[in-house]
C-alpha cells in the first residue's frame, strides 16, 4: 500500500534568505551553490566546481532579496504597493510543504546525470498555470480539502515515476535524487475565479506563481527541480501553477509532468510512464563549456537578445474559423501548419512596425521525432534544436506567404541532417561548433531578435485531474512589464475553447503600440479577450 509523504517547511525556514526572481521572462536565483549532499557524488573537477559557483553568483547581478516571502500576498512586497492597491484581491498562504514520492527512489538511481543537451541550459523556471472552474455542489470547503488531498496524493504518486523532480540541483552535472521532493505551496484567494478570468490582470496572475526563499548559508532554494502553488478561490475553483528547471525538462518533458500527474489522479486506464533515455543516449562530456561561456548563453545576455527599457505584453487570440483563414492566406507557396502561419504573421506585423529592419526570429523545435527509431514521446530531458530564420529588407519579400515558407523550411532543416554527429567521443566538440555557427547570424548588433516557443499540440488544454479539462492555460513567463530588461518573445498556446492559439506576445512598448493596432492582424485575432 503506497502512502504519500509531505514535509511541512518550518516557518522560520521558509521565510529567511533569498528568493526567485523574474530575469528575463524566467526566474533565476541568488545566494549559494546547493552543496552535495552526504553519499559522494560523481567526480567532478574543483576548478569545474569553482566556475559553477561563480557563474551562479553572475546569474545573480539583477536580483533582489525577499527576506521575509509573505503569508498574504498581495504582491512580492506589500511595501511597494500604492494606497488604492491595498484593497486589491488577496492570496493567503495556507502552508508552504515537500510532497515526497510514495515510495524511495532506489539507490541505483539516486544521481540523475544531465545529457549534453541539459549541459547548456540556463537554470530558470517557465511556469505553465492552468485553470479549473468548480461544478460540484457540496460544500465549497468540502471541495476544496478533497481537491486539496486529491492532488497532494497523486502528486506523490506521480513522482515515484518521475523521480529526478522530487530530487535537488546538485551541480551543473547532475540532479541529486535524494527524495527531497517537489516544493508545494497552498493559497486562498479571497475572489472567484471567474472575476479573475474576466480580464486576466497580469500582475495578478504573476502573484500566483510560487516563491521560495532558503536559509542563508543553507542549500540554496534554487536547487528545487520542481516547484508547484494551488490557489484555491472562493467559489471552489484552483488554478494549478508548475514549474521545472529548465536544466532538466523542457517544454515537451514538463507537459509529460502535467500529463503523467493527471492520469494518476483521475485514475485513468491508459497511464503515462516517462522514461530518461536522452541522458544515457546524450552522455554529458565535463569539458564542454558552459554558462555563461558557450555561445548560446552569450547571446542570452548580449544586447542582441536582451532589450532596455519599458516592454509590454499582449494576447492576441485567434480562433478556428480565423487560424483557417490565415492558413489559407499563409500556404500561398506550400501548405503550412496554423503554428507557422501564426508566427509569420506575427513575424511580417513586428517587421513592418520597425521601418524593415533586418530581423532574425528563432524558435526552439522539439527534435524527438527525428531518431531513427524515434524517441519516446514521453522522454524527459532537453531534446532540442533551434530554427532560425532571417529576414532581410533588401532581399527579403514582406509577404504572409513568402514568411511562413521559410519559416516552415527552416524549422524542417533543424530537424534534418544526421544524428551521428551528436554521439560519439567528440560529440561535444561538434555540438558546440553547431551552437556558435547558429549563433553567429545574429550577432552583428544590427538586427532585430525574436524569441518563438510553441506549446501548440502539447495537449495542455486537456490536462484533466478528475474535475474535467481546464477553462484556461496559460504561461507564466510573460507576466511582468516592469522588468528594466526583456526579450521580444512569441508564445503560442492552444486554447481551450474554439480550437484556437492564444500568443502571448512581448515587445517594446512603442513597438507593441503600432503592433496591436495592425489592421491585418486585428482581421484575424482579437486583443486579450476573457477566456471564458
Amino acid at each position: 500500500m503506497r502512502r504519500f509523504l509531505i514535509s511541512t517547511l518550518s516557518s522560520s525556514a521558509s521565510r529567511r534568505g533569498s528568493a526567485y526572481h523574474h530575469l528575463n521572462d524566467g526566474y533565476a536565483f541568488s545566494g549559494s551553490r546547493t552543496m552535495v549532499s552526504d553519499r559522494a557524488a560523481p567526480q567532478q573537477d574543483t576548478g569545474h566546481k569553482l566556475a559553477w559557483q561563480v557563474n551562479m553568483r553572475k546569474n545573480c547581478r539583477y536580483m533582489s532579496n525577499l527576506t521575509n516571502p509573505p503569508d498574504t500576498i498581495i504582491s512580492y512586497t506589500e511595501s511597494n504597493l500604492k494606497g488604492e492597491e491595498k484593497d486589491a484581491v488577496r492570496i493567503k498562504v495556507i502552508n508552504r510543504e515537500h510532497i515526497k514520492p510514495s515510495s524511495p527512489t532506489p539507490q541505483s538511481h539516486r544521481y540523475y546525470k544531465f545529457s549534453m543537451f541539459d549541459q547548456v541550459q540556463v537554470p530558470i523556471y517557465h511556469p505553465l498555470m492552468v485553470f479549473y472552474t468548480n461544478n460540484d455542489s457540496k460544500n465549497i470547503e468540502e471541495v476544496i480539502s478533497d481537491r486539496s488531498n486529491h492532488l497532494k496524493q497523486s502528486l506523490s504518486e506521480a513522482l515515484t515515476r518521475m523521480y529526478p523532480f522530487a530530487g535537488k540541483l546538485a551541480s551543473e552535472l547532475h540532479i541529486d535524487c535524494n527524495d527531497d521532493g517537489v516544493y508545494y505551496v497552498e493559497t486562498r484567494v479571497n475572489d472567484r475565479l471567474n472575476n479573475v478570468l474576466q480580464k486576466p490582470d497580469h500582475k495578478f496572475l504573476q502573484r500566483l506563481i510560487p516563491v521560495v526563499a532558503s536559509i542563508p548559508n543553507q542549500p540554496l532554494s534554487c536547487s528545487y527541480v520542481s516547484m508547484i502553488q494551488v490557489n484555491f478561490f472562493e467559489c471552489g475553483g484552483v488554478s494549478i501553477i508548475f514549474q521545472n528547471n529548465h536544466k532538466l525538462a523542457d517544454g515537451n518533458s514538463t507537459m509529460t509532468f502535467m500529463r503523467t500527474w493527471a492520469a494518476i489522479a483521475r485514475r485513468d486506464p491508459n497511464q503515462i510512464y516517462p522514461n530518461f533515455v536522452p541522458s544515457q543516449m546524450f552522455p554529458q562530456n565535463p569539458q564542454l563549456p558552459y554558462l555563461p561561456y558557450i555561445p548560446l548563453w552569450y547571446l542570452a545576455v548580449s544586447p542582441v537578445c536582451i532589450k532596455h527599457g519599458k516592454c509590454e505584453t499582449k494576447r492576441f487570440c485567434f480562433d478556428a474559423l480565423a487560424l483557417q483563414e490565415l492558413k489559407a492566406k499563409a500556404s500561398k507557396h506550400q501548405p503550412v501548419s496554423r503554428v507557422a502561419a501564426v508566427l509569420a504573421l506575427l513575424w511580417k506585423c513586428v517587421t513592418t512596425a520597425t521601418y524593415s529592419k533586418p530581423s532574425f526570429l528563432h524558435m526552439p523545435v522539439n527534435i524527438r521525432q527525428r531518431f531513427s527509431p524515434a524517441l519516446n514521446e514521453y522522454s524527459i530531458g532537453n531534446v532540442l534544436s533551434g530554427a532560425s530564420v532571417r529576414f532581410d529588407p533588401g532581399a527579403s519579400n514582406l509577404e504572409l506567404a513568402s514568411m511562413a515558407s521559410n519559416l516552415k523550411n527552416a524549422i524542417a532543416d533543424s530537424k534534418g541532417g544526421s544524428i551521428d554527429e551528436l554521439k560519439g567521443e567528440n560529440a561535444h566538440v561538434r555540438f558546440v561548433d553547431s551552437l556558435r555557427k547558429s549563433m553567429e547570424m545574429v550577432t552583428d548588433f544590427k538586427s532585430e531578435y525574436y524569441l518563438a516557443a510553441s506549446m501548440c499540440n502539447s495537449k495542455s488544454n486537456e490536462i484533466d485531474f478528475g474535475w474535467g479539462k481546464p477553462v484556461w492555460v496559460c504561461s507564466g513567463n510573460q507576466l511582468n512589464d516592469d522588468v528594466p530588461l526583456f526579450t521580444n518573445r512569441m508564445m503560442l498556446m492552444d486554447s481551450c475553447s474554439n480550437d484556437g492559439i492564444e500568443a502571448w506576445v512581448t515587445l517594446e512598448k512603442e513597438v507593441m503600440d503600432v503592433v496591436k493596432c495592425n489592421a491585418e492582424l486585428l482581421s484575424f485575432a482579437s486583443v486579450d479577450p476573457s477566456p471564458l
